[in-house]
């Protein structure tokens, strides 16, 4: 509770976006992009931007996913026709840069999508710097959007997270069980051989 309050004080709570969840927090509008912090991704920053056909966009950390810390999330309250978790195969495109992926389906907020978790550090660096973003299924264009103040976007995040982050160090660690039988023993009964 103490973080949450935490995060509220550094974050100014103000109201939340068509692209939060009830834990998702305002830090900073940039350019026609919404910069937030996501509690319930570990605490992870993300940008998120409509565009008009109402596909909201938002690209991000994910702290509880150490294989993928990356994420694209697309949603269109037409694309009715998904399968929540079935997987899609997805091309994208950062101006002539492209990535085959396969994005999951997704329900957020109500609404389908395409979630496309990944690791490469790349992909976010060229979002930053590329002017136009686009996704296809099947050969048919899905998502095209201008990356206009992206790179604004992008440090703005990174600020978000390093914010973020410097709360979190801030907070005191749980206190360690001093009970041997313990699921999780500290590490004076770690050679304990009825640990679980």
């Amino acid at each position: 509770m103490k973080l949450l309050c935490l995060l509220l004080a550094l974050i100014a709570a103000v109201p939340q976006t068509s692209f939060a969840s009830d834990e998702t927090m305002l830090w900073k509008e940039v350019g026609g992009w919404t910069v937030a912090a996501d509690l319930t991704l570990g605490s992870a920053c993300f940008v998120a931007t409509a565009f008009e056909d109402r596909t909201l966009f938002r690209l991000g950390f994910n702290f509880l996913d150490k294989d993928h810390p990356f994420y694209i999330l697309m949603v269109n309250d037409n694309w009715k026709s998904l399968e929540e978790g079935k997987q899609y195969p997805i091309e994208l495109y950062l101006d002539r840069s492209k990535w085959t992926v396969d994005a999951s389906a997704v329900v957020f907020n109500g609404e389908k999508g395409l979630r496309i978790d990944f690791k490469d550090t790349n992909l976010v660096s060229e979002f930053a710097v590329k002017l136009g973003f686009r996704a296809d299924f099947n050969g048919k264009r899905i998502v095209a959007l201008s990356l206009k103040n992206s790179v604004k976007a992008i440090d703005e995040m990174i600020a978000c997270q390093k914010a973020v982050d410097a709360v979190l160090a801030k907070q005191p660690k749980p206190p360690q069980s001093k009970d041997p039988f313990d699921a999780k023993p500290d590490a004076q009964t770690a050679a304990d051989p009825f640990e679980l």
